[in-house]
Order: structure tokens, then C-alpha cells, then sequence
């Protein structure tokens, strides 16, 4: 399969159905590319700071739940049940 249509004709498409000049609507989709960047940043940090926490209670506490347990629970969400989640344990 050959591809016949350029980049730069395809976004002077998209421009003028936005009804916007190429150069404005390049600069929109410039601009949801780096708003997407920063909230997947933010995300990929709030993870990990949550993840380090978590990590930190379990040394310190002993506080878990094993592999068959959290399959268990989460086999029951699957199934739509409203199961919440086992109680931790040493």
C-alpha cells in the first residue's frame, strides 16, 4: 500500500476544518502534546510516591496480603460483586 498524502497536507486538512490557519492548529496540537506529557509526569510520580509509602508501611509493619488473596478479591470484582479489600495481616 503506497501513502500518496504528506504530513503537511494532512495537518493543513485538519486546520482548515478547524478553521484555523496550519501554523495555530500545529500549535494546539503542540501544546495537548506537552499537557499530556506533564499529567503522564505527574502520574508517573504520584505513583511512584504512593508505591515508595506503601513500600515503607510494609517494612515497617509486616502488613500484607498474598498472591491467592488478592486473586480471590480480585475475582470477585470481576464477577461485579462490591467485594472490598481483605484485611491485612502479618
Amino acid at each position: 500500500m503506497e501513502i500518496t498524502i504528506t504530513i503537511p497536507e494532512v495537518l493543513a486538512s485538519q486546520a482548515q476544518a478547524n478553521g484555523l490557519p496550519a501554523e495555530a492548529y500545529v500549535e494546539r496540537l503542540l501544546g495537548k502534546i506537552a499537557d499530556a506529557s506533564l499529567a503522564r509526569s505527574r502520574n508517573h510520580e504520584a505513583l511512584r510516591n504512593e508505591l515508595q509509602a506503601d513500600w515503607e508501611h510494609y517494612q515497617t509493619s509486616g502488613l500484607h496480603l498474598d498472591g491467592d488473596e488478592v486473586d480471590a478479591w480480585f475475582a470477585e470484582l470481576e464477577a461485579g460483586k462490591d467485594a472490598k479489600l481483605p484485611a491485612l495481616h502479618i
